[in-house]
């Protein structure tokens, strides 16, 4: 994507793994803040088809979705570069967990993976400070919870 131009960010399970919390996943998330247009291209020309059914491209078994901003409500404000794939800093990438956990049930592996990132990174209440402030109950909320589980 970068040699041709295109400015797409790695987010989900794949993001989680690269901030350090092992887990599987077996799709790439990939966030697209412009036209998706060139980014079809790239991937249709490498061979991915795609499932209209399922509103993801598929080469070899390996599904990507795109993402746009409508899905992820807020852009990333800051992306790293981690084994040399561009995805979302940690703060980003716990927003982004947070956002999609907590407002839909059926998205409880977001809540599993920001809880797999705070435990890994082993932050604390303090680190709220670095999230949208409209996140930083559910984070706290968080915290506390895990904190009691801890306890016993």
């Amino acid at each position: 994507m970068r040699q041709r131009g295109i400015p797409g960010v790695v987010i989900g399970g794949i993001a989680v793994v690269l901030h350090g919390h092992v887990r599987t996943t077996r799709d790439i998330d990939v966030f697209v803040e412009q036209s998706l247009q060139p980014f079809v291209e790239l991937l249709v020309a490498n061979g991915f088809a795609l499932d209209s059914q399922k509103k993801e491209f598929v080469r070899d078994g390996v599904p990507i979705h795109l993402v746009t901003i409508d899905q992820l409500k807020q852009p990333p404000r800051k992306t790293v570069e981690i084994e040399g794939i561009t995805t979302v800093s940690l703060e980003d990438l716990i927003e982004i967990k947070l956002r999609s956990g907590s407002s839909n049930v059926l998205r409880a592996q977001d809540l599993a993976d920001a809880i797999g990132l705070i435990r890994h990174h082993r932050l604390t209440g303090e680190f709220a400070r670095h999230l949208d402030k409209s996140l930083r109950p559910t984070y706290r909320r968080l915290i506390k919870e895990m904190k009691r589980e801890a306890r016993g």
